[in-house]
């Protein structure tokens, strides 16, 4: 084994391959430490990708040159459109994957991929000297040195299954655990706490009896994540999805045995996802409520066995037989693998700078579950900046940070670094106060030219990408242009459809402004309407029907942009700065913010304790260049 690489990179989840691949991509020797070579990108939990702002994430990666969307595409079971029926700023794309077929597409792009080595070991202590990472010691007794190394750990650090009042050291699916990390972490002064998640049973397809539940179907709509996607699945290749919902006796055996649980048994120290709590939790959080909706879902075309969604539970294995066997269609349930709960080490995400660097120990990047997130896009998405962090550090190169305007990405690192996390944080379209210009549709044209000048997007895509917009321009030209009568072919047709009734002459665009009419409707009657791509209509009806609002939110984003441009001196000294508030300083000295930006959005630090800062910098900074 070479044992000298400029970036190492721990942990072969969703995180960790996205941080490899980009390392490698970029032309930096790297190597990517996994246990197993078959468990490379797994899905130990819920087999999809995307849904709520997690698939805006996904189209994110792809702009910024990523892998899940290529695999996400390649590999899905069923399409599904969400929120279509609300407004733009919630749209969402989510697949159902197989996740066998998932996983063995990127173990094969890991394998191929130039620049990267895989090394099946476990990772067992960090090599850290003068507060600078070293390198690594493998469970082999072999040492690896580094330039940068990642952590993109997931729920490995020091995890404990938890099943009733059975608890044990292990990983996901009984898979070593790794406890000298964290006692690396610890002896630098990093800190860390703990944080739960779990996952359902899965239960043999051939004893239930779904007969008497809802269907759940894919979309035909050609929609994928990746730009270079061109293949999509048609619904009737998709697999099917279904609904049911627990029953009043699911509810009894849960209130009869709630100190079974080990959620509710003392034995859980850690605080679990608000967001995907256990099924118990919902029986006491929302006590009012008789029956919650379950998704019964394939996990692989080759699979034998349901994926139970929103059923997941830390109940002894009796007692989690007994609330599957109540669920109508599962009276006679054969189950494959039971559900568990498991704790795991992560840090104070408070701990990192924007780039995803640890401020204490330099070069030394984290990303996923060790940032105290949960969901694989997320993952992915923070895996994907440090990677190309790292190499931007190696290369002595600014970090690639992306604003609360300009990605989801970006707010979820934002949030991290400056609001910390009480619980595994979860992307929301909630979370961003500029989600009407954070859509779907419009992943390329905000970050498509950032992968492009980072490289990870080729000039091949790029090209096509300069077509795909000047695509978008040639079809509102025309729009603008062509007019249409009321007697016209198109006129007359929408007015059929009940869509819009002209009582004069309209151009295009300003019947497309009309909130009923169908742009479908008008593709035959606009011609450079006729070969554009789901997502290039899209962004036409949205930038047309929503063009104030968007105006109006890019206004805002101007003004604050000047506030990330004020930057602050690292090394400045907060107890100089008069009339700060003592919450705010404390907050302040512990995040160092790099700009004014920054220190607004932390939490604590309010109005008037930035007008102080700014009063201050500009005194004491008057004539350095840096700050201005």
């Amino acid at each position: 084994m070479n044992k000298k690489f400029d970036v190492v990179v721990i942990g072969g989840g969703h995180a960790g391959v996205e941080a490899a691949l980009s390392s490698a991509r970029l032309n930096k020797k790297t190597a990517l430490i996994n246990l197993y070579k078959d468990r490379i990108a797994a899905m130990p939990c819920n087999p999809s990708i995307g849904g709520p702002a997690k698939g805006i994430v996904v189209r994110e990666i792809d702009a910024l040159g990523g892998e899940m969307a290529k695999a996400a595409d390649k590999t899905a079971l069923q399409t599904k459109l969400l929120n279509s029926s609300r407004g733009p700023g919630v749209w969402a794309l989510r697949v159902q994957s197989d996740k066998e077929e998932y996983s063995k597409y990127m173990q094969k792009i890991v394998i191929e991929q130039d620049n990267l080595k895989l090394i099946e070991a476990a990772a067992t202590e960090l090599i850290i000297d003068n507060n600078k990472i070293k390198g690594v010691k493998l469970s082999t007794g072999e040492t690896i040195e580094a330039k940068a190394v990642i952590l993109t750990t997931g729920t490995y650090l020091k995890s404990e299954i938890l099943t009733g009042h059975e608890k044990f050291s292990s990983g996901p699916n009984e898979e070593p655990t790794t406890t000298g990390i964290s006692k690396s972490l610890k002896d630098s002064g990093i800190e860390l706490f703990r944080f739960k998640t779990g996952t359902p049973p899965r239960i043999y397809k051939n004893s239930v009896d779904l007969s008497r539940a809802i269907k759940e179907p894919g979309t035909n709509a050609k929609l994928a994540f990746s730009f270079l996607t061109s293949k999509y699945t048609p619904i009737e290749n998709q697999e099917l999805c279904y609904l049911i919902h627990s029953t009043n006796d699911t509810k009894k055996i849960i209130e009869e045995n709630l100190t079974k649980s080990a959620m509710y048994s003392g034995k859980v120290d850690s605080i679990g996802p608000r967001y995907c709590p256990s099924f118990e939790d919902k029986i006491v959080r929302f006590s009012s409520k008789e029956t919650h909706q379950i998704f019964i879902e394939p996990e692989s075309l080759k699979g034998d066995a349901w994926y139970i969604q929103g059923f997941s539970t830390s109940m002894p294995i009796d007692i989690q037989l007994l609330m599957i066997r109540s669920l109508p269609g599962f009276e006679n349930a054969e189950v494959k693998t039971w559900a568990y709960a498991i704790e795991y080490d992560c840090i104070n995400p408070m701990q990192l700078k924007p780039s995803l660097e640890l401020k204490a120990i330099e070069n030394l990047f984290t990303a996923g579950q060790i940032n105290g997130t949960s969901g694989y896009e997320e993952a992915a998405g923070q895996g994907l900046i440090a990677g190309i962090n790292a190499t931007r550090k190696i290369d002595n190169l600014e970090p690639l940070i992306l604003r609360r305007d300009e990605a989801y990405i970006g707010v979820m690192i934002d949030d991290l670094i400056n609001k910390g996390v009480w619980e595994p944080y979860r992307l929301l379209t909630s979370r961003a106060e500029h989600r009407l210009l954070l859509r779907n549709d419009n992943a390329e044209s905000r970050l498509k030219a950032k992968g492009f000048e980072i490289g990870l997007v080729k000039k091949v895509e790029y090209d096509l990408y300069l077509k795909y917009v000047k695509e978008i321009d040639e079809a509102i030209k025309e729009l603008e242009e062509i007019r249409f009568t009321p007697k016209s072919e198109l006129a007359l047709k929408l007015k059929e459809l009940n869509q819009a009734d002209l009582k004069h002459g309209y151009s295009g665009i300003e019947i497309l402004k009309i909130p009923t009419v169908d742009i479908n409707e008008m593709i035959p009657y606009v011609s450079k309407l006729q070969n554009l791509k789901n997502n290039q209509l899209q962004s036409i009806v949205i930038e047309t029907r929503f063009a104030g609002y968007v105006k109006t939110e890019r206004q805002t984003v101007e003004r604050l942009i000047k506030l990330e441009k004020k930057k602050i001196p690292f090394d400045i000294d907060y107890d100089k700065v008069e009339n700060l508030a003592t919450e705010a300083r404390q907050k302040l000295k512990k995040v160092k913010p790099l700009n004014i930006g920054q220190a607004s959005r932390i939490t604590g630090v309010n109005p008037a304790d930035i007008q102080m800062l700014l009063f201050y910098l500009k005194n004491t900074y008057a004539n350095d260049e840096k700050v201005h």
